[in-house]
Parts: C-alpha cells; structure tokens; sequence
C-alpha cells in the first residue's frame, strides 16, 4: 500500500510509474500546473524543432488582391496555393465558379427562370412572395422577353385571364412603365 502525500489517499500501485502519474496529476498537488506548463512547454519547442517557428508572412488575397499577414510554421509555409483575406472572397470565387459551371443564357434559361433573374419574386399588384407565377404580358406564350414577363400571384394571374383584368391592369402597366418603360401592351 502507498499513501498520497498530498491527499491522504491509500493505494495499491503494482508500478512505480502509477505512483509518480498519481502524484503529478492528483487534484491536491500545488504544483500540478506547473507541471502542464512545462509539458505544454515541451511539446511547442518539439514542434517548433521539427516544423519552424511561427512566423508572419505578408500574402495578398486571390479574390480582391488586398494585402494580409497569416502566421504560419516556416517549414509550412506557403500552406495553401490560394490565401483568401475572409470568407466572403473565398466564398466569391467559389460562388463564381460554380454560377460559370451552372449558369443557362437566357435564350436556353425557361420562362420561369429567365422571369426571376429579372424580377422580384413577389406580386406587383399585392406583393405576395410564397407562391408567385409568371404572366406573359402580350399574352404570347413564345415572346420570353424579360419585359413581357410579369410576376403575379395566382389570384391575379386568374385576374389578368378573367373578366375582372381592368381591376389590376392599371398597377401592372405601372408596374411595366416603372421597370422597363414600356406602355402599351409591350411595346416601347
């Protein structure tokens, strides 16, 4: 048996190693943090031997060309190809790639589509955003033109098919003045 000389605990230890790891790591040692301290201390001067100190290296961001300082191990460094000052430039040339990769021109891009990257996705007579569909204007359903495609709920859409179109009419042509300056029934 072994008795702790900082908590007063009985033990049965087959190593000495047991004891020296109770001792150094027992919640009543004073100096157990001094301990961790210099085993933290040990293991950064490791790493720096093996890999170099840190260090600052000036870089410039491969999105908005600006200049930044990133610390790094001299061993590691340049760690990547590309350095990006923050998530939002790395973000952009991703973002950018991909709308390259998956990107329709209009003349291939559906109606539906073309009429979103155009418009608002909301009504413009009421403003509803849940569920919005897509009037052709001229009512000529191969005319996909940006400005002969009008964003409308489907209770207005219903309307502009209806006998009650006057009661919106007016809000659309605004609407189509306002955003293209078109007049009558599509024309410029």
């Amino acid at each position: 048996m072994w008795k702790c000389k900082h908590c007063n605990e009985e033990y049965d230890f087959v190593k000495t190693a047991h004891k020296a790891n109770h001792t150094r790591h027992c919640n009543q040692n004073p100096d157990k943090e001094k301990s961790y301290q210099g085993l933290r201390r040990a293991q950064i001067e490791l790493v720096d031997k093996r890999l170099g100190i840190k260090r600052d290296y000036d870089v410039q961001c491969d999105n908005c060309n600006s200049l930044f300082t990133v610390t790094e191990r001299e061993s590691q460094f340049p760690k990547k190809e590309k350095y990006y000052c923050g998530i939002t430039c790395a973000n952009a040339v991703g973002g950018k790639a991909k709308a390259k990769k998956y990107y329709i021109p209009d003349e291939a891009a559906g109606y539906v589509r073309l009429a979103w990257r155009y418009h608002d996705r909301k009504c413009v007579v009421c403003g509803e955003d849940k569920i919005v569909a897509v009037h052709h204007y001229n009512e000529n359903h191969h005319d996909n033109r940006p400005e002969n495609l009008i964003p409308l709920c489907p209770t207005h859409h219903q309307y502009m098919h209806s006998r009650h179109k006057p009661l919106i009419e007016e809000k659309v042509k605004e609407y189509l003045k306002f955003k293209w300056g078109i007049g009558e029934k599509g024309s410029r």
